[in-house]
């Protein structure tokens, strides 16, 4: 295996928390990253509310608040995308200013002592204090505590504790909003450069304000983005047992307040700021500007902080019953899985079906809050297992959004309907057309989990209504993109990118012929079930999407033959046709210092080689495990993991999964290990630019279908549970066709349980079983 990448082991704390001792300059944006807090709807990096004039990146977004982008091409041609969509930074609702004596504080010029910050991951709070001393010797400490409320979504809390060390007097303060925020990204985004996002030293913002002022026993603003017609209301509320007597500070796009809080030594003085936010896309911005009014003068008029806390919290609490992984004897990996469930879970849990999970939450402004393709492979398989009704509405959303796809589809000369590679609108966002345009298997992903969740979920309602009407147009589409070979009479995708990314312009992608054949098929068996148990939604379907005869016939004949390349004699699938031919890499000897490769080769040299940036083929034999041998997953294993550079955050997870199926149980803790802690560790030097959401939910699959071995493409869910040499025992827990499942493995033996709900049908090493709340034990079995 080849993983040269080192960890810089910053950040300390313990399986429940993140803590930060001492501030480096130098880590600050890779601090804020690591330290964003947010609740689907919202999210804010953990940038320092007073004010920082050092490098930073103020960071406060909005699921699916976006701006249109002009995409530029030297030369357009047909089926270009030329105007996408982004996630912009929106309003600052933490800003705060502090004086002293007249002295402002700053981190960046200030003296300062005790600096700790500190993430809370069972309550979901995120929390920062140090000493101030300021130049005349007076020494304040500073406490400032804030949470995006994963209930009530459209609040986010700030607390803002100080208390004088060696001085009694005053505190000037500053409490406001702020959309004078600076969308770094939009001068662009460089891949050959650290930090990703080009710096031009321009403020790009895209606000208007359009009304501002008090509101009840508040104060709000109102701002409209300049071209995608949305308005975001944001208003708070401030409380403290002091009199603030605050007086009313307003510019251009700002509104703020200012107060003094009289301190005495040693006694700490608070003020809590509960900030009402909302947004939508409307020409009648009063009936926004009304709505928040309603929110944060009635609706939220008693909400407390500390009530909304307890709220918050409690809803952490249920949360973590199902999601939570315990592992006795690796502190360190325990706590890089937890943040990675607690940033993928506070990214997305379902509360509106109009949203989903950005590939990199709300933690920063790469990937420019898009949704990707691999949203329904790895998001999707997380919340079918930890809630539901979730993952469905990621299904959903996939539905609302497909007649942009069918347009889409036109706009490529094919036919059905082409799901975009990223998107924010449902529309195509990105311009990279070798991407957006080859990688067809996006639309594969779709058809897969929507599999996926009728084998679990066994959700009929759904897929006889909208899951069928999204499996025929994503044939359609494929049936049109595809073509026949004049020499074999074969069928295949020819001119695609696989899931790999580092070969181009490829013929028969073994990953996209497979994962195209299973969609025939799969369509095929759903339409021949409705006739059979639902004629009336059979005709339905039939109708709405006008099914010609014909076109059912096609497909059966497409998929028996779809040419599915490999060597009989080894074993091993060619990932595409000529791929075998390729000059070769040997990454054992590749040096360490042309890693991260965008940065240090030609982008068309990478495209010359074998090298493979994150697993293809292999996703095969995870995706549908039982259509392969023992012996062709180890030889498919060893051939492609040795051509694999791991460039991907999605690579490790893959490769844990099917080497500790393999029992290659020190190869499978090292992926595992390295993508619990990719972020925390700054692994591939690029957490400044925000977390790997979409990764952080492979790490949960890399444990759960990893080491608990879980399979779902059988009969039954089946589990062949392995054990680390490192760890003593782990437990996890799960929901499965009503039933919580829970699972303890130690050194001598597995147990499955159903804690609650109903009885279902398991298969452990092999063997079916009825799981009820008795459980059932079987011995720890080492061998495959």
């Amino acid at each position: 295996m080849h993983l040269p990448k080192t960890p810089i082991k910053y950040f300390k704390g313990d399986p429940w928390t993140i803590t930060e001792e001492g501030f480096d300059p130098a880590y600050q944006r890779v601090s804020e990253s690591v330290f964003s807090v947010a609740n689907e709807f919202m999210g804010v990096r953990g940038y320092f509310e007073e004010g920082y004039s050092g490098d930073h990146l103020l960071g406060s977004y909005f699921n699916h608040l976006y701006e249109m982008m002009d995409i530029r091409h030297d030369q357009v041609f047909k089926g270009f995308i030329t105007q996408g969509a982004a996630v912009i930074n929106a309003v600052d609702w933490l800003y705060t200013r502090l004086w002293v004596d007249g002295e402002q504080l700053d981190l960046a010029k200030s003296k300062f002592t005790g600096f700790t910050r500190r993430l809370d991951m069972r309550r979901g709070v995120f929390s920062r204090e140090f000493t101030w001393e300021t130049a005349s010797g007076k020494q304040l400490q500073v406490a400032f505590e804030r949470f995006t409320d994963m209930q009530s979504t459209r609040v986010g809390c700030q607390r803002i504790t100080v208390k004088p060390l060696n001085f009694s007097g005053e505190v000037k303060i500053r409490c406001g909003l702020d959309f004078n925020t600076h969308y770094e990204i939009g001068a662009g985004w460089d891949q050959t450069e650290k930090g990703g996002a080009q710096r031009s030293g321009q403020i790009i913002n895209f606000w208007t304000c359009t009304r501002k002022g008090p509101l009840g026993d508040g104060w709000a603003i109102q701002a409209r983005t300049a071209r995608s017609g949305l308005e975001l209301f944001s208003g708070f509320r401030l409380h403290s047992k002091q009199a603030l007597n605050p007086a009313l500070v307003q510019e251009e796009k700002f509104i703020s307040v200012d107060f003094v809080l009289p301190v005495q030594p040693g006694v700490a003085a608070a003020v809590d700021k509960l900030v009402v936010n909302d947004w939508c896309k409307t020409e009648d911005g009063e009936s926004l500007w009304n709505r928040g009014r309603e929110a944060l003068t009635r609706q939220f008029a008693t909400v407390t902080y500390d009530g909304a806390l307890a709220e918050h919290s409690s809803f952490w609490k249920k949360v973590w019953d199902i999601l939570d992984i315990e592992i006795e004897g690796d502190p360190d990996v325990l706590q890089g899985l937890r943040f990675s469930c607690y940033q993928t879970y506070q990214t997305y849990h379902g509360e509106n079906a109009d949203l989903n999970a950005l590939g990199k939450g709300m933690t920063g402004e790469v990937y420019f809050g898009w949704v990707w393709w691999d949203s329904e492979i790895y998001s999707h398989r997380l919340m079918m297992f930890i809630d539901p009704a979730a993952a469905k509405k990621l299904l959903l959303y996939r539905h609302r959004h497909l007649a942009q796809a069918m347009e889409r589809a036109k706009q490529l000369d094919c036919e059905g309907a082409r799901f975009p590679f990223a998107t924010i609108t449902g529309t195509e966002a990105s311009g990279t057309w070798q991407h957006v345009d080859l990688e067809i298997h996006a639309d594969m992903a779709v058809a897969y989990a929507i599999w996926h969740h009728n084998k679990i979920c066994q959700d009929k309602e759904f897929l006889y209504r909208e899951g069928i009407e999204m499996l025929l147009q994503i044939c359609r589409f494929l049936a049109s993109a595809g073509g026949w070979s004049p020499v074999r009479g074969d069928f295949g995708f020819y001119g695609v990118m696989g899931p790999d990314e580092f070969h181009m312009m490829v013929n028969h992608n073994c990953y996209t012929n497979v994962m195209g054949k299973k969609t025939f098929e799969f369509t095929l068996s759903v339409l021949e079930e409705m006739r059979r148990e639902a004629s009336d939604l059979y005709m339905q379907a039939i109708a709405k999407t006008g099914l010609k005869p014909t076109e059912p016939e096609q497909w059966k004949k497409m998929a028996e033959k779809m040419r599915i390349p490999k060597n009989e004699r080894t074993g091993v699938y060619e990932q595409h046709d000529g791929y075998f031919d390729l000059p070769h890499v040997d990454l054992q000897r590749f040096p360490p210092d042309q890693i991260p490769i965008y940065q240090h080769w030609a982008y068309i040299k990478i495209f010359r080689h074998n090298i493979v940036k994150q697993p293809d083929v292999l996703n095969l034999m995870y995706f549908y495990g039982q259509d392969y041998s023992v012996e062709e997953k180890r030889a498919n294993y060893e051939f492609y993991e040795a051509r694999t550079i791991h460039e991907s955050s999605l690579s490790p997870s893959m490769h844990a999964i099917l080497a500790a199926e393999l029992r290659k149980l020190d190869e499978a803790y090292t992926f595992f290990s390295y993508g619990a802690r990719m972020d925390l560790d700054n692994y591939n030097r690029n957490t400044d630019q925000g977390l790997h959401v979409t990764s952080a939910a492979g790490v949960w699959a890399s444990m759960i279908f990893g080491f608990g071995g879980m399979r779902t493409d059988g009969d039954v869910l089946s589990f062949q549970p392995s054990l680390p040499p490192a760890w003593k025992s782990y437990r996890f827990r799960l929901c499965y066709q009503g039933a919580v499942i829970e699972a303890r493995v130690d050194g001598e033996q597995a147990t499955l349980q159903a804690v609650s709900g109903p009885a279902v049908t398991i298969r452990l090493y092999g063997k079916k079983y009825s799981l009820d709340v008795k459980g059932i034990t079987a011995k720890l079995q080492t061998a495959v």
